[in-house]
């Protein structure tokens, strides 16, 4: 037989706890001791994610500024690319010079994208 004593029905609570606070110290070891949902704000540092954290409302402005930054470079850079090559290539008349051909290109683009909205618009009712 064995030297172990068996634990009786009334002490069977004793080695839960005990089984729990070794569990505990291992975790607390480890550092990942689960905690308190309402005790503590979750930041990086327990989701285990860098990072930094912003409301909904600083994001729908990042997304913003993503937008404009995206649609601007759509527009200028072939204008800006086009007036480069035709500096290099024949060159521009007097009193022209690549910022007007850029200017010009630039606001042609946008004339031409409004041209396609107001048509787009128009004949949507059909």
């Amino acid at each position: 037989m064995s030297s172990r004593l068996l634990p009786s029905a009334s002490s069977g609570a004793a080695p839960d706890a005990l089984e729990e606070a070794q569990f505990r110290a291992r975790m607390a070891r480890l550092g990942t001791e689960p905690e308190s949902r309402r005790g503590r704000r979750r930041g990086p540092q327990a989701t285990g994610r860098g990072g930094f954290r912003l409301g909904w409302k600083s994001w729908l402005v990042v997304d913003a500024l993503v937008v404009l930054l995206v649609v601007a470079a759509v527009v200028a850079w072939p204008p800006i690319q086009a007036c480069r090559h035709q500096d290099k290539t024949t060159g521009f008349y007097a009193g022209d010079s690549v910022d007007k051909c850029i200017r010009r290109g630039i606001a042609e683009r946008i004339d031409r994208a409004d041209q396609r909205l107001k048509a787009l618009v128009r004949n949507s009712g059909r």
